[in-house]
């Protein structure tokens, strides 16, 4: 029937215009040495992830995140990796890493930077150690440099406005050669075997490739922006240009900082999904200064119709969300974040359903109803209380009893 959902086998997709078959879920890692503490809590997430098929990790020398910031991820990560492949119970040959560089040099040099060709080499080489993988699959620049709004803005404004962090340039055609550049220096060495982009625009899609393609060098395979069922601002120009490039989707932030799963809904099922997580530890509750815009009203309120949506179709909220990322046709891999094994089997068992044409119609209504509620345009500060909702729906870090 047209509007079942139907369930297979994990996939394995050629990863854009580079050499790689990666599995359509990635592992996300930004969570381990902050919210997850110990390092055997990393370790068994990584090995259920193998054993489930997943081939393919991102992570970053930023992580972790929200607190305890740098090195240790990477750490933990080449601890597993090490012990596994002496084990033999991996092949590094067969498994994809993914690591980034950040422009205010956090778990780098701990100074800012525009990529220059001293810094990245310097970061690369550090992360290659930490994760004691001899190379890097695929090495992100983790945002740009430029004086570009970034992580929920939905307009441009120049010199640095709606942007957490200072910017160390304007974006002009010699910043984005001497970036291009820099990079070549570390594909030409063997220490990276492709490249690609985050938290990018279409500018910079577009700066990165023409600039490339003027210096022979390659281009970026892949750009990994926030998407979500509440953040669709990707699938306007910038969308275009990655298409037009031939530059795929890896992105981050699927079930928006664990809101679509359901589990900041204190009165539902989904909020006792973990017993031994009890939705106190989670982000939106024991951080609520980090990545507060995934837990706005509106967003939680488009979230509750979602739930409701994946409720009608017998899905989970969480499934719903990932196979959702997963069928557009511009993503290539989705990363996901997990801090207990059910929920990396939650996860990656998403990606084996596929979603019935009705229901992703269904879907579009409720976006046409709450276009991207996690992006704001002038003033976030009003987004966190959305005085317009009259207090029906407060932000996911206020218990809902």
């Amino acid at each position: 029937m047209a509007d079942t959902v139907k369930r297979g086998d994990l996939k394995y997709v050629k990863f854009g215009n580079s050499d790689m078959m990666v599995s359509e879920v990635c592992a996300g890692t930004m969570t381990w040495g902050s919210f997850n503490d110990k390092e055997e809590q990393a370790f068994e997430q990584m090995d259920k992830l193998i054993e489930l098929g997943v081939n393919f990790f991102d992570t970053a020398e930023l992580y972790p995140v929200a607190f305890n910031y740098g090195q240790t991820t990477e750490m933990w990560m080449g601890n597993w990796l090490e012990k596994r492949v002496a084990e033999g119970k991996v092949d590094r040959s067969k498994i994809y890493i993914a690591t980034k560089c950040n422009a205010n040099g956090i778990g780098g040099k701990g100074e800012a930077h525009a990529y220059d060709l001293e810094t990245l080499m310097s970061s690369c080489t550090a992360s290659i150690e930490r994760l004691k993988c001899n190379y890097i699959d695929l090495y992100q620049l983790h945002w740009p440099t430029r004086d570009t709004p970034l992580f929920g803005a939905a307009v441009f404004k120049p010199d640095g406005e709606l942007r957490p962090m200072a910017f160390q340039d304007k974006g002009t055609p010699d910043v984005f050669e001497a970036q291009v550049l820099a990079i070549k220096q570390l594909l030409d060495k063997g220490l990276i075997k492709h490249w690609g982009l985050s938290n990018e625009n279409a500018y910079g899609i577009t700066m990165f490739c023409i600039t490339c393609d003027r210096l022979g060098v390659p281009r970026p395979v892949s750009c990994q922006n926030d998407f979500s069922l509440v953040d669709r601002i990707y699938e306007s120009d910038t969308a275009e240009a990655a298409y037009r490039f031939g530059v795929v989707g890896l992105p981050y932030g699927p079930l928006a900082g664990g809101v679509l799963t359901g589990k900041y809904f204190d009165k539902s099922k989904y909020s006792k999904a973990d017993a031994d997580r009890p939705v106190e530890e989670c982000r939106m509750r024991k951080t609520p200064e980090f990545q507060p815009r995934y837990g706005f009203p509106a967003a939680m309120q488009a979230t509750e119709k979602y739930m409701a949506l994946a409720e009608k179709y017998g899905l989970t909220p969480t499934e719903l969300a990932l196979a959702w990322a997963n069928s557009r046709p511009f993503n290539c891999s989705i990363i996901i974040g997990t801090t207990t094994v059910r929920q990396v089997e939650e996860c990656v068992n998403a990606f084996k359903i596929e979603l019935p044409a009705a229901l992703l119609a269904e879907v579009d209504i409720v976006h046409e109803e709450f276009r991207s509620p996690v992006c704001f345009y002038a003033d976030k500060p009003t987004c966190m209380e959305a005085p317009w909702l009259r207090g029906s729906i407060s932000h996911a870090s206020q218990p809902r009893l």
